[in-house]
């Protein structure tokens, strides 16, 4: 998974990704807060640029969707959403990803942000196995970190 590339989501593409979000965030929101669908529709489009998206590819076939936010100003990286198609998962896609963005970021960025809904217990539990540390939580999301200032990958022996 070595070839895993991010190719910018277009301007005629943009307007599907809500329909990829609702299938993959729905049951995990719908637990944690209650879906609305127009709610849900309205902050997908107020609350992520186009310009932050991208497909991620490997051998020309989408395997999943990513959205990042850098902000050069605390030298962060902030995920949004890392959604890896569904046949894709379970097979060492996400963690695929994980390395090369943080890889990418690592001279541009000393930190990596995300939340997550503590609800989604598997969701925690993988970026916990990637180096990241909750750093604040509420009653429905944890925020967690991850230092990028290293040599080497964090669970690469």
């Amino acid at each position: 998974m070595d070839k895993i590339i991010f190719q910018r989501v277009t301007d005629c593409e943009y307007p599907s990704l809500f329909s990829i979000y609702k299938k993959y965030l729905k049951p995990t929101i719908e637990e944690a807060l209650g879906w609305d669908e127009l709610y849900q529709q309205q902050r997908f489009n107020q609350s992520y640029q186009k310009e932050w998206f991208d497909w991620i590819m490997y051998n020309g076939e989408r395997l999943g969707i990513i959205c990042t936010k850098p902000d050069a100003i605390r030298s962060t990286i902030h995920i949004h959403l890392l959604i890896v198609f569904e046949k894709y998962q379970n097979k060492g896609v996400g963690t695929a990803v994980m390395k090369c963005y943080q890889k990418h970021y690592s001279d541009a960025v000393t930190k990596s942000c995300l939340s997550a809904f503590k609800v989604n217990k598997s969701v925690i539990n993988f970026y916990l196995s990637l180096g990241y540390q909750i750093v604040r939580e509420d009653e429905h999301f944890v925020e967690m970190e991850r230092s990028l200032c290293f040599s080497g990958y964090m669970g690469e022996s």
